[in-house]
């Protein structure tokens, strides 16, 4: 259940000779973001915006359900609004006085799936190492407790950490029950686990793709929507994956999926997206390259040859999944805590990857966040 980047899981020898364009210098500023395109959306006539109007004051259906145009909701004053509540049309009112969607606060439970890998034990160290004032109330989940506390605890840590033994797949997987206790209470999650892109010994025990990409983290993103309908704690989720989710018939993405690895991470994205939408939560979808510098977690040439990326963390961010290169493991991390305490950070899905320049500032990040909503 540890991070794994298809990118760079492949076979070395098959990694040389599909993937040289990894290596490419990008000349991109760290604060660039894609146009995004919208279609145009029809204007209805007045007598027709009257009638969706009266329609929906006197029905249980909204009008975006029963036409085929998306109109802006309207807000009436008999609507239930509790005092204090966000302006923002939110289903739910939000636990603790903290609006839907919002940043992480402090003292506040974030869950982390797949902490024992090398991005997973970045974000769990920020989490509780780096961000120590917070007091964020910290939950991993792994497959062997053990190792997660070996690799996880030390003496800045405080003991804080709450490891929880689970397993997301093959036959001795947790159960439903035992998943939603893990999760109770959280108001941010992190996913951030995975395999090989091909067979290897990591596919043992059911661990495949499709098993632990798509299954596991649907599973996941679907019970802590039915949870946070009931509870509402929930803001945040973050889920780990990959560059060419949506690349898949370029090269080198072509070769890449030839198991089904980006097809069964995207099936995963969409279940997280659709979560958030029915449970109220925000999403971010982030999609780094090949990662790069430590901790090794994987049998790659990353690895063997302990590629660095770079002294900086610098990055360079753009929506959607247009970016190539490698990814240093700790920016990709600190991304990852970014969308979880980043207030400009809601429903997001980006690409990233390193560059040599300095590392984004919180305002930077928010600046980055801002220029992708748009």
């Amino acid at each position: 259940m540890t991070t794994s980047n298809p990118l760079i899981q492949s076979d070395p020898i098959s990694y040389i000779s599909t993937y040289p364009a990894q290596t490419m210098n990008l000349n991109v500023s760290k604060l660039s973001s894609a146009r995004s395109t919208r279609p145009s959306i029809p204007t209805p006539s007045f007598s027709l915006t009257c009638f969706i109007f009266l329609f929906a004051v006197f029905s249980d259906i909204q009008p975006a359900q029963a036409f085929s145009f998306q109109l802006p909701q309207i807000r009436m004053p008999w609507d239930n609004n509790s005092a204090g509540a966000s302006t923002s049309s939110y289903p739910f009112a939000a636990s603790k006085g903290a609006a839907p969607k919002s940043p992480i606060q402090p003292n506040d439970k974030v869950v982390v799936f797949g902490a024992t890998g090398g991005i997973g034990q970045l974000v769990t160290k920020k989490l509780s190492n780096a961000r120590s004032d917070k007091n964020y109330k910290l939950t991993v989940v792994a497959r062997e407790a053990s190792r997660a506390r070996e690799l996880l605890e030390d003496n800045e840590s405080g003991g804080k950490l709450n490891v929880v033994e689970l397993n997301l797949v093959g036959e001795d997987k947790a159960g439903d029950e035992e998943l939603m206790e893990a999760m109770s209470g959280a108001t941010g999650i992190v996913i951030s686990v995975g395999t090989t892109a091909f067979p290897t010994k990591r596919w043992s025990g059911g661990n495949t793709p499709q098993a632990i990409d798509q299954e596991a983290v649907s599973r996941i993103a679907k019970l802590a929507s039915s949870m946070n309908q009931n509870k509402n704690s929930l803001r945040r989720m973050v889920l780990l994956t990959s560059v060419g989710v949506e690349r898949t018939k370029e090269m080198p993405f072509l070769f890449l999926n030839l198991c089904g690895v980006l097809d069964a991470k995207r099936a995963g994205e969409d279940a997280v997206k659709a979560a958030a939408a029915e449970g109220n939560f925000s999403y971010s979808i982030v999609r780094p390259g090949r990662l790069v510098g430590g901790p090794y977690t994987n049998l790659d040439l990353a690895n063997l040859f302990q590629i660095e990326g770079g002294a900086e963390n610098g990055v360079t961010v753009a929506p959607g999944d247009d970016l190539l290169g490698d990814c240093k493991r700790d920016a990709c991390a600190e991304a990852v805590v970014q969308c979880l305490e980043n207030e400009a950070c809601v429903d997001l899905e980006f690409s990233i990857v390193s560059n040599e320049e300095t590392a984004l500032t919180v305002e930077e990040w928010a600046e980055v966040f801002g220029r992708m909503k748009r």
